[in-house]
């Protein structure tokens, strides 16, 4: 398994019908990345970098990836978050970043780190009008290709349009040598694109949405892998770690290739993000977004088994905005409540402009298409055991009261057609919800 070096820095046409664009322009998955770094930094006249990382990061191979670039005559300045833990990508750090560009006068960019880091100095560089150069130092999360950024504003989270990196360059041995738990996040960010593919497909089987077989598979193939994989990962094989690397590429390629997160982001996701939101909330603890997610594909197994349980599909039910909704949604999002309801209202719109669109009434056509789908949810089930991702429902601070909130309201969260919504339409998603959770209530009575 390897990366589509082809489909980078170019433009090309697809089957699908439309032309994919991949901006990046050199990944280096190479022991001696450092050697090629500096060259290609310099030769695209960055000469005047700013590193980003944590204390964390900076610690692992921040402080090596600075002394080599002076040494190669590349002028670096830093800027080095104090934080261990729980940092946020939100309005401050980003600010943060941003000053720091403007007074050291860096061309470019270097994010050395993971998620959050990524996320920021993707961001901060992006608002800048500067490119940025990324080195990954844990296999956690599939947004290193990506085009957008994953932020929290006003504790909400929300993906906005940034850009890729110019390059990424990455040690194999800083990939196996991660905390077992970012690996374990990035096998669960990975697994979560079983759902996200299904909800993909869903919608296309349903109403038409635009679909494109290329990034599907260039997201499937890796997932399958690790799902086989998954008792590899958990011993920190080499390969398997590189090979989950991979995945996350080119799972962020596929982003890039489609100009937003759908192939790799549904109802799983959606999940995470009402989590995230309660952790701002102090409701919860923080916990990493790819073990949410990775958790959350446990629950949403469930839900699809809801929906092969259905003996006919009925006309769809609109999603609708009433009075009563608005002022709830006002209380509990306080100030995120602007944006939940631009994304509530962009759905009523989405249903309005699809209930043409609409195909089948026929479970039976519904099934059949998605069956391949389907079929690898037992193996994904097995596969979040091998990776120590429980099923317990207090492992992430959470309480069967909190699911219940989660399932019924995650997907205000997002304007994308997911199996929530699907269920919501035909009015079983409160009976699936409570179906699937009663088992866990008479346990707590």
């Amino acid at each position: 398994m390897d990366i589509p070096y082809a489909l980078l820095g170019s433009k090309q046409s697809c089957t699908c019908g439309r032309d994919h664009q991949v901006p990046i322009e050199k990944i280096a998955i190479d022991e001696r990345m450092l050697d090629h770094l500096s060259p290609y930094l310099l030769g695209e006249s960055l000469e005047r970098v700013l590193l980003v990382a944590d204390a964390n990061t900076y610690q692992v191979f921040g402080d090596q990836v600075y002394q080599h670039l002076l040494g190669a005559g590349v002028t670096c300045g830093v800027h080095v978050f104090s934080s261990h833990h729980d940092l946020l990508p939100d309005e401050q750090a980003i600010a943060a970043v941003r000053q720091n560009i403007v007074q050291s006068g860096a061309k470019g960019v270097l994010a050395v780190g993971s998620g959050v880091i990524n996320d920021v100095a993707r961001y901060a560089s992006y608002q800048e009008g500067i490119p940025y150069v990324v080195i990954p130092t844990a296999p956690s999360m599939d947004g290193y290709a990506s085009s957008v950024a994953a932020l929290q504003f006003n504790g909400v989270k929300t993906t906005l349009p940034a850009h890729t990196p110019k390059a990424i360059f990455v040690q194999p041995k800083i990939l196996s040598d991660a905390p077992f738990e970012l690996i374990q996040s990035g096998f669960g960010d990975l697994i979560g694109k079983t759902i996200s593919l299904l909800d993909w497909k869903l919608s296309h089987v349903l109403f038409g949405e635009y679909f494109c077989p290329k990034s599907y598979e260039m997201v499937l193939a890796p997932l399958q892998y690790c799902i086989e994989h998954a008792a590899k990962l958990r011993e920190r094989d080499q390969t398997s770690t590189k090979n989950l690397f991979v995945g996350l590429i080119n799972s962020g390629i596929a982003m890039a290739m489609m100009g937003n997160s759908r192939p790799c982001s549904g109802s799983e996701h959606h999940c995470s993000h009402y989590w995230d939101l309660l952790a701002y909330q102090g409701v919860r603890p923080h916990a990493s977004h790819g073990l949410q997610v990775g958790y959350a594909v446990q629950w949403m197994i469930r839900f699809y088994r809801a929906l092969t349980q259905l003996a006919s599909i009925k006309t769809p039910l609109a999603p609708a905005l009433t009075p009563e909704r608005e002022a709830q949604i006002r209380q509990f999002y306080g100030d995120g409540a602007g944006e939940i309801l631009t994304v509530f209202r962009d759905k009523e719109s989405w249903h309005r402009e699809h209930d043409g669109d609409f195909q089948t009434r026929d479970i039976s056509l519904v099934l059949k298409e998605l069956e391949p789908e389907l079929s690898m949810l037992p193996s994904a089930a097995r596969a979040l055991r091998e990776m120590d991702i429980p099923e317990t429902v207090d492992v992430l601070g959470l309480t069967v009261d909190t699911l219940r909130e989660t399932f019924l309201h995650a997907n205000e969260l997002r304007s994308r057609y997911t199996i929530f919504d699907f269920l919501a339409s035909q009015g079983e998603l409160h009976r699936a919800t409570q179906n699937i959770l009663e088992p866990l209530e008479v346990v707590k009575k």
